[in-house]
């Protein structure tokens, strides 16, 4: 299948999504120079980019250690694809790194679809899925994602986009709120420990609204009272000019800022990016969770309808705002 992209805009906010992971390419608003989100002008720069820059995550994102998993008390093996831990971001041939049809297009909204087949990577049941980045309001760029599986299975989809505001070769002047009083802490491979601990006296702690400190983030908060629950602000995140309040229907936002990032093309403004380029939000179920059994469920039951909105609302913001 031919690389594609659809434009979808409302005015104020502008967006740029292609069939390549069902990305989100390019992000603007109405006033700011720079993409609000890392990515690259060329489409076919992402099969060899291998960072998901913008990308749906599936069918399982994050992490699961040694691949293993149980659905009601069976045993299941799913593709190791990450040396030291597991099973990575739905394998080797995720719905990251996968082409999407798109079925549906508009000025304001484009529907893509990925038929994922029985035994991928492991996973049971073939599982049909669905993206809508879709513009509402003034300067609101909604994804809804939707599932179903002809059998029992575990899902943890997720939205990857690195976000810069400011259009800075790195984060540093970003400020970020995340409404939690609890993370998984993890391993050095990145799995989670099985605790959930408080942010009070850690680095993790941005009740207030601060710099990112410096420090390797590349932790899931735990939201909703560690349960899906209805769509509700869980972050902030500003810097140069831009605000950005993201509200998710989702039990964990997992906080990476893009310390391991690698220059493999030129982005929009031709600069070749490097450690600490983005910050990414992502919501989602939290790591590992079919080996915890204190985590959130992540079965999904044949014949169930799987579905879940993140918002993401930008505005402009005085220099003097925090």
């Amino acid at each position: 299948m031919p690389l594609s992209s659809h434009v979808i805009s409302n005015g104020a906010l502008e967006a740029r999504i292609a069939n390549f992971g069902a990305s989100l390419v390019d992000l603007r608003l109405a006033g700011i120079q720079n993409s609000l989100v890392l990515g690259y002008p060329l489409i076919e720069a992402y099969p060899q980019d291998g960072q998901f820059l913008g990308a749906v995550i599936g069918r399982y994102a994050n992490r699961i250690a040694r691949g293993s998993a149980r659905i009601d008390g069976c045993p299941l093996q799913l593709e190791c694809n990450e040396e030291g831990v597991g099973h990575l971001h739905g394998g080797a041939k995720g719905f990251g790194v996968s082409t999407w049809d798109m079925v549906e297009t508009s000025a304001h909204a484009v529907t893509l679809r990925l038929v994922s087949h029985d035994g991928d990577a492991g996973f049971p049941g073939q599982l049909t899925v669905f993206a809508t980045y879709e513009l509402i309001g003034t300067a609101t760029l909604r994804l809804i994602l939707r599932a179903t599986s002809t059998a029992n299975t575990v899902v943890n989809l997720c939205h990857h986009p690195y976000f810069n505001l400011d259009g800075m070769p790195d984060v540093s002047a970003h400020k970020l709120w995340i409404g939690a009083d609890t993370y998984l802490p993890s391993h050095d491979n990145l799995l989670p420990t099985g605790d959930i601990a408080t942010v009070e006296g850690t680095p993790f702690d941005f009740r207030m609204v601060q710099p990112l400190h410096c420090h390797r983030y590349n932790n899931t908060y735990c939201l909703h009272g560690n349960q899906a629950g209805p769509l509700k602000h869980v972050a902030t995140l500003e810097a140069g000019g831009v605000r950005l309040a993201l509200s998710t229907t989702q039990p964990g936002l997992h906080l990476y800022n893009g310390y391991k990032i690698k220059p493999t093309a030129r982005g929009h403004s031709g600069e070749l990016y490097a450690a600490l380029a983005g910050i990414c939000l992502e919501a989602q179920a939290w790591p590992d969770s079919p080996n915890h059994a204190q985590f959130p469920s992540v079965i999904l039951r044949r014949g169930v309808l799987y579905e879940q909105t993140t918002d993401y609302v930008f505005s402009s913001i005085s220099s003097h705002s925090v």
